[in-house]
């Protein structure tokens, strides 16, 4: 079973890396400063660009009556955990909406709407919003509901056989 199970994993890994390899990824950052910047139509309230190298967030609405209490030792764990994924390079967007309780403005629930279909790195942005907390300055809460739009970049910077007995060595430890 523990075979099939490398096998599996293997045969993944190679069709990933071929994949990305037939994708031209040079637009990647250039997409990634657009994104930003807010080029486009922007109907959530923040956006978030993730990477390994960077945690960047930009309030697109409501910039008078809720603000993302800042946090950069958050902000560091996160780029750090996503180092563990950068096995291919790809960039992913998921939206998630978020709603607050109206009387103290904690988070409620997440939900994502489009999510990026890499279910650790789904994981990760849910992991990401709870941490968030917010001020209100007008003193009332507002908006109770909103969307996060993230955009995830992950950087290949292993060969293919680093890779390989990366994840050898972790199926080994948890088999």
């Amino acid at each position: 079973m523990k075979k099939i199970l490398i096998l599996t994993v293997l045969l993944q890994l190679t069709l990933l890396t071929s994949c990305a390899t037939l994708n031209s990824n040079s637009g990647i950052s250039g997409d990634s400063e657009d994104f930003i910047n807010g080029k486009g139509k922007s109907t959530e309230t923040f956006r978030v660009l993730m990477s390994s190298e960077t945690y960047q967030v930009k309030q697109m609405k409501y910039d008078k009556s809720i603000e993302r209490v800042s946090d950069a030792g958050g902000d560091k764990y996160i780029s750090q955990e996503l180092k563990k994924f950068n096995m291919i390079d790809e960039a992913r967007t998921a939206i998630i909406t978020v709603w607050l309780y109206p009387d103290s403005g904690r988070i409620m629930k997440i939900r994502p709407q489009k999510p990026t279909y890499f279910t650790e790195i789904d994981s990760l942005i849910n992991d990401d919003i709870m941490r968030w907390n917010f001020k209100f300055p007008k003193k009332y809460i507002e908006p109770t509901r909103f969307d996060i739009v993230y955009r995830v970049v992950l950087r290949k910077k292993q060969s293919d056989d680093e890779i390989i007995k990366q994840v050898q060595n972790r199926i080994k430890e948890e088999g």
